[in-house]
């Protein structure tokens, strides 16, 4: 009988904690839209002193104020598992997707909000002039790598498109490798390049942009010739349900207006204009 009650009480417990989640309630509501976002400067900032200043956070404001009449929430999770929700037919909707020009059955993409620049090396100074006159301005990343000489970290959530090969060629498995994890990954990172523990990394030019401006750093960023001339295109990514595919619609209608939207361009470009010394 105690077993039973336990149980019985556990189910309960275990229902409430469902029905209590912010993506629970959206769902229950029949939100329009549910943003799921995550702690990840400068896409998603949620606190300190640029607080809600990121991209995506531009960007889905924007969209509230292209979409007035659609009802819109906004979830805070990891960014594993919204990933895990988008691929389970969840509500929930990711802003600042990367295309990737391959069609999948698990998202639904919306047409390109924007563009970013491509990635590139994030080092020390000193560094940045000594690889500009071995590997050339943009650098060979093919040439750096193969002295396998110098240190590299990469957290754990992030992958670098057409690059990643050449990582898992040169680096993976060896002592100047390392992947670094935690809600502080990027920043971290940056700190041990700054602080010589490590020698580079390969991200976006305003992850440095805004980690320069928050942190007691002094990096520099340096173009790659192995992805000179590409853009990485930005859009939002819903799952592929009757749900999904309504938000989807109604996120491509209001795309000409946040793309003219005076506040998201002015936060985008704060952000991703490459400040190359």
């Amino acid at each position: 009988m105690l077993k039973r009650a336990c149980g019985f009480l556990t189910k309960l417990w275990i229902i409430a904690y469902l029905t209590s989640s912010p993506l629970a309630h959206a769902q229950e509501e029949q939100a329009d839209i549910v943003w799921g976002i995550n702690n990840s400067p400068p896409f998603h900032i949620v606190d300190g002193y640029f607080a809600k200043q990121g991209v995506c956070d531009a960007m889905i404001a924007a969209f509230q104020r292209a979409l007035p009449e659609a009802k819109h929430e906004i979830v805070n999770y990891p960014q594993a598992r919204i990933g895990a929700l988008l691929s389970q037919g969840q509500n929930v909707c990711y802003p600042c997707l990367i295309r990737h020009g391959v069609e999948t059955d698990l998202i639904e993409y919306s047409a390109t909000v924007f563009e970013y620049p491509p990635h590139g090396i994030i080092t020390r100074k000193e560094l940045a002039e000594e690889w500009r006159t071995k590997f050339g301005d943009p650098v060979d990343l093919v040439e750096l790598l193969k002295t396998r000489k110098y240190r590299f970290g990469q957290p754990v959530t992030r992958l670098y498109g057409n690059l990643q090969p050449y990582i898992e060629r040169f680096l993976h498995k060896t002592s100047r490798y390392s992947e670094i994890s935690g809600r502080d990954a990027h920043a971290n990172l940056l700190a041990m390049i700054s602080a010589g523990r490590l020698d580079f990394t390969i991200d976006y030019p305003m992850l440095l942009n805004y980690h320069n401006q928050v942190l007691p750093i002094d990096l520099v960023f340096l173009p790659i010739q192995q992805n000179q001339g590409e853009t990485v295109e930005g859009a939002v990514g819903c799952p592929t349900t009757t749900w999904g595919k309504r938000a989807i619609d109604m996120i491509n209608s209001a795309i000409p207006a946040v793309v003219a939207d005076e506040q998201f361009n002015t936060t985008k470009d704060r952000w991703l204009l490459p400040q190359i010394p």
